[in-house]
C-alpha cells in the first residue's frame, strides 16, 4: 500500500458536481461542489449543457484541493462517476451538437416500446426478456435522436454518456465504461454490443458512433486506466499533467463500491434525486418488475440486480421549493412531519413525478396526492411524500423477493441519510435494518477506491474497500411502526393502478386511433413521448374492460356511461350473429355499437365471434369501434368441429346469460371476407388500415399457433385475446389451463396487449396478470357486483397490482421484515 498519496473522487450528479480529496484510509480531507442548471423544455423532458459539467468539474476539483491543502503532485489519480444514462451527441471536433438528454428525460417513451418489441437476446436484462425497456436507457434515447432530430444524429461522430464526455475532455481518449454499457446500453461482456438489436431498430450505425469503436476506442472496466491528464485538463483542474484517470461508471453502481456492497446477499440503497436498489447475487436472476442481472458490471464475477425510483429526493425538493417559504429548512419540515401519525390520516402520495422505473416501468405515470381533507396541513403532505418514496422501495423489495432475492442487509447512502425521520420511515416501511457507513458520499468514495487501485495504492477493489469503507451504525425497524405502516403501504400500492388509465389518456378517444405517418412521428417525438399503441400497453398498466354481455340490455347506454364513471379503461362489446357453430347465439351489431359510441368516450373493444368477420369491419369502424378482434379458428379448421354442438348441449338456453337478439344484430356492410377468401393476415391488415386496433382471439381448446406469435412479433397485431371460457355465454368457469398460452405469448411478445375474457374475478385476475395478461374483461363480476361497478373495477385493479408487483404473503416470506405485509 502506498500511503503518501491522495486520490480524488468526483460525483457528477443531477443538480451539481462534487469532488473530494481522499487519503488512503478513505477519509475526506477536502471537498467542494459546483452546481449547474437543468432545463425542462416540456413535461417529462430534462436537458443539461455538457459545457456546464466541464466548468463545474474545474471549480469542484480546485475547490476540493484548496480545502484539503494538498499539493497537486501528491494526487496519484482521479476517477469520476456520473448520472446514467445521460446521452450526449458530439460532432467530429468533440463538441456537443445539442443539450444532453438527462437520465430522467422521458421523451423517448415510444422508442422504448419499439426497443422492447424487437424481441432480441440483448433484452434478457429487462425482466428476463419480458420487458419493458425504460425510456431512460441509451438505445431508446439514441433512437429518438435518429427519428426526431435526424440532422443531429447524422452529424454525430460520437453518441456517448456524461461519463465518456468528461473522460474525453480529461485525457483525449475516446472510450466507454463497461459499467454504463452493461447496465444501460444492452451491452454484454459475453456478447459485446447489441448489434442484432440495433439492426432490427434500423440504427446499425449507432455501434460505430459509440466511443468504444474506432481507433483507440475501448470498453474499460471500473478502475482500469483511461489515461493521463492532458496539459489543458491539468490546468483546468489545477493538477499535474499526466495524473492518472481511472475509469468510473454510473453513480449508483460506483456507489455500491463506496458502500462496500460487493458480495452476494448485500444490497445498496443509493438515494438522492432518485433511489436505486442494487443487490448482489451469485448467479443470473431474472424476473418481472426489476432489471438485471448485469454480469461483471461492477466487478468481475459480480452479478447485480436493480430496482429504481425515478423521482424521490427531487420530489422532496420540489415540495420545499413550490409549497414552502424560501427560508424553510428540511429540519423544520421533518419536525412537522414527525408530529403526524403513520398514514397521514388517510393522505397518500404517489412519487411518480417523472414516471416510474420499477416495478411498473411506466414513463407516462405521474405523481399524485389523494385523500386530501381540510384537516390536512403541510406536515401531512410532507410526510405523505416521505412515505410514498419509502413505500416505493418496499414494493421493489417485494418484487425481488418473489424472484428469489432477499437481501441480508441494506446499506444506505445519499440524501435520505441526512434525515433521521426519513431513514426510520424507510426502515419501518421495509421492515429491515439500514446500515450507514462512515462516509455518506458513497459514489465519491467508490471513485476514490477505483482511483487508489489504478494508482497502485491497493492490489484490488475488495482489498481497498475493506480498508476505506467502515459501517458506523444501523437504523432498526420499530415493530409497532412496521405494523402501522402496512395500511399506508397498501394504499400506496393501490394508487398507481387506480390512476394509470388517466395517465395514459385512455379516456381520450384519439389515443385509440391509428394516426397518420405524420401523427405517428409527432406522437413518438413530441412532448408526450408516445402514441396510441403505447397507451395502456405498459407491463405495469392493467386495463379493465367491463363486458356489456352481462349488462342490462334494456339500458346499455347507461351501462357504458356507468363503466366510464367507474374508471374503466375500455368497454368490451361482443358481436355474435349466430353464423359460427362455436357461438350460435345472437347479441348486438354495428347499429348498437353506433348508439354506444354516442353514450361514452371510452374505447369500444369489439369482439367478433362470427363465421365471416370481414363483412363487419367497415360497419363497425363507421359505428365508432376502437378495436376489432376476430377469431383465429374461423380461418383454420384444424380445431375440433364439435365445439359448437358441445356448447349448445352444455348451455342449451344460455344458462347464466340467455340468448338475446337486438335490432340490427345482423346488419353489415362492406365486402365479405370469409375463411375461404381471405386469411388472418389479410383481415388484420384490413382492420389496421381502417385505423383501429386489431386483435385475434383464440378459443380455450385452441393451441397457440406459431404463425400468430410471429404476426405479433412483426407488429401486425396489437392484441391477442385468450378466451378463458367458450365464447358466447356468461356464467362459465374460468379455465385455468389456458394461461399457459398467456405465458408463452408474454415471453415472446413483451409489449403485446394480451386480453383474457371469461370468468374473471378477483382470484382469477391475479392468476391472469401473473401469467402476463394486461387486459381484463369481466362481465358478471362487474355488472353483478353487490357494491356496484365502481367497487368491482377498484377490486380488480387492486388484485392486478398485487399480481403485477408479485406480492407474496407473510407465510410465504417466513415473516421476514418488509416482506411481512
Amino acid at each position: 500500500m502506498i500511503s503518501d498519496h491522495y486520490v480524488i473522487g468526483v460525483d457528477g450528479g443531477t443538480e451539481s458536481l462534487r469532488a473530494a480529496v481522499f487519503n488512503s484510509a478513505g477519509h475526506i480531507v477536502g471537498s467542494h461542489a459546483a452546481q449547474y442548471e437543468t432545463q425542462y423544455p416540456h413535461p417529462g423532458w430534462a436537458e443539461q449543457r455538457p459545457e456546464d459539467w466541464w466548468d463545474a468539474l474545474g471549480q469542484a476539483v480546485q475547490g476540493a484541493m484548496d480545502a484539503a491543502r494538498v499539493s497537486p503532485e501528491h494526487v496519484a489519480a482521479i476517477c469520476l462517476d456520473t448520472t446514467c444514462c445521460t446521452v450526449v451527441a458530439l460532432g467530429s471536433d468533440g463538441e456537443p451538437l445539442r443539450p444532453a438528454l438527462l437520465w430522467m428525460d422521458m421523451r423517448s417513451a415510444a422508442q422504448a416500446e419499439k426497443v422492447a418489441a424487437a424481441a432480441d437476446v440483448a433484452l434478457e436484462v429487462n425482466s428476463g426478456g419480458s420487458g419493458p425497456v425504460s425510456a431512460e436507457w441509451m438505445i431508446p434515447k439514441a433512437l429518438w435522436l435518429a427519428e426526431c432530430e435526424p440532422d443531429v444524429y447524422g452529424a454525430a461522430k460520437t453518441v456517448c454518456e456524461y461519463q465518456d464526455y468528461l473522460n474525453l475532455r480529461l485525457t483525449g481518449r475516446r472510450c466507454a465504461s463497461a459499467n454504463n454499457m452493461s447496465v444501460r446500453w444492452h451491452y454484454s461482456v459475453r456478447r459485446g454490443p447489441p448489434l442484432s438489436l440495433l439492426e432490427k431498430l434500423g440504427i446499425p450505425d449507432l455501434a460505430d458512433k459509440w466511443p468504444c469503436s474506432g481507433p483507440g476506442g475501448a470498453v474499460l472496466a471500473p478502475g482500469e486506466l483511461v489515461g493521463g491528464l492532458t496539459r489543458a485538463a491539468a490546468d483546468h483542474l489545477g493538477l499535474v499533467e499526466g495524473t492518472r484517470v481511472a475509469q468510473g461508471g454510473a453513480d449508483a453502481f460506483i456507489g455500491m463500491i463506496g458502500l462496500g456492497v460487493i458480495r452476494p446477499g448485500q444490497m445498496a440503497l443509493l438515494t438522492g434525486s432518485s433511489h436505486l436498489q442494487l443487490g448482489v447475487v451469485d448467479s443470473e436472476l431474472h424476473g418481472r418488475g426489476f432489471f438485471g442481472t448485469y454480469q461483471d458490471a461492477v466487478l468481475p464475477g459480480c452479478h447485480v440486480i436493480e430496482g429504481g425510483q425515478t423521482s424521490t429526493g427531487s420530489v422532496i425538493a420540489w415540495f420545499r421549493r413550490t409549497c414552502c417559504a424560501p427560508n424553510t429548512s428540511y429540519a423544520e419540515l421533518d419536525r412537522e412531519a414527525a408530529e403526524v401519525a403513520p398514514g397521514c390520516e388517510g393522505l397518500v402520495a404517489l412519487d411518480h413525478f417523472q414516471g416510474n422505473r420499477t416495478p411498473h416501468t411506466d414513463a407516462r405515470s405521474r405523481g399524485a396526492l389523494a385523500g386530501l381533507t381540510l384537516k390536512h396541513g403541510r406536515g401531512h403532505m410532507f410526510r405523505a411524500l416521505l412515505e410514498s418514496v419509502a413505500a416505493g422501495t418496499a414494493l421493489i423489495l417485494r418484487t425481488m423477493s418473489s424472484a428469489g432475492y432477499r437481501p441480508g442487509s441494506i446499506t444506505v447512502a445519499g440524501g435520505a441519510a441526512r434525515s433521521e425521520l426519513w431513514l426510520q420511515i424507510h426502515a419501518d416501511m421495509c421492515g429491515l435494518p439500514l446500515r450507514l457507513t462512515r462516509c455518506a458520499e458513497a459514489p465519491m468514495l467508490g471513485c476514490a477506491i477505483l482511483a487508489a487501485v489504478a494508482a497502485g495504492m491497493y492490489d484490488s477493489v475488495p482489498a481497498a474497500a475493506d480498508v476505506m469503507v467502515a459501517v458506523e451504525r444501523e437504523v432498526v425497524p420499530n415493530p409497532d411502526s412496521v405494523i402501522a405502516h402496512q395500511q399506508p403501504l397498501a394504499r400506496y400500492a393501490a394508487l398507481y393502478p387506480a390512476l394509470a388509465h388517466i395517465f395514459h389518456g385512455t379516456y381520450d378517444k384519439k389515443y385509440d386511433r391509428t394516426p397518420s405517418n405524420t401523427e405517428t412521428r409527432q406522437a413518438s417525438c413530441g412532448p408526450d413521448g408516445g402514441g396510441w399503441r403505447g397507451a395502456g400497453a405498459d407491463a405495469g398498466a392493467i386495463l379493465v374492460a367491463p363486458s356489456i354481455l352481462a349488462a342490462d340490455f334494456a339500458h346499455l347506454g347507461s351501462a357504458v356511461s356507468e363503466a366510464e364513471a367507474a374508471g374503466a379503461d375500455w368497454v368490451h362489446v361482443d358481436v355474435f350473429d349466430g353464423s359460427w357453430d362455436r357461438c350460435p347465439n345472437f347479441t348486438i351489431g354495428p347499429p348498437v355499437v353506433s348508439a354506444l359510441r354516442r353514450a361514452t368516450q371510452l374505447p369500444l373493444d369489439c369482439h367478433l365471434a362470427v363465421q365471416d368477420p370481414g363483412r363487419y369491419v367497415d360497419a363497425l369502424v363507421a359505428a365508432g369501434a376502437s378495436g376489432i378482434t376476430f377469431h383465429w379458428e374461423v380461418f383454420n379448421h384444424h380445431q375440433p368441429q364439435q365445439q359448437g354442438e358441445q356448447t349448445q348441449q352444455r348451455y342449451p338456453h344460455g344458462n347464466g346469460t340467455p340468448n338475446r337478439t337486438l335490432s340490427g344484430s345482423t346488419g353489415c356492410c362492406g365486402e365479405g371476407g370469409g375463411a375461404g377468401g381471405s386469411s388472418v393476415a389479410a383481415l388484420a391488415a384490413k382492420i389496421r388500415s381502417a385505423g383501429v386496433r386489431v386483435g385475434v382471439a383464440l378459443a380455450p381448446d385452441s393451441d397457440l399457433p406459431d404463425e400468430l406469435v410471429a404476426m405479433a412479433q412483426r407488429g401486425e397485431l396489437d392484441m391477442v385475446l385468450v378466451m378463458t371460457v367458450d365464447p358466447g355465454f356468461g356464467g362459465q368457469t374460468f379455465q385455468m389451463q389456458v394461461l399457459g398460452k398467456v405465458r408463452q405469448l408474454r415471453a415472446s411478445c413483451p409489449r403485446l396487449l394480451i386480453q383474457v375474457d371469461g370468468g374473471v374475478n378477483v382470484r382469477t385476475a391475479v392468476e391472469a396478470v401473473a401469467a402476463g395478461a394486461n387486459v381484463l374483461v369481466a362481465g358478471t363480476f362487474l355488472y353483478g357486483h353487490p357494491e356496484g361497478l365502481a367497487a368491482g373495477v377498484a377490486q380488480l385493479r387492486t388484485a392486478a397490482v398485487s399480481a403485477n408487483t408479485a406480492t407474496t404473503t407473510a407465510a410465504e416470506m417466513g415473516g421476514e421484515g418488509c416482506f411481512d405485509m
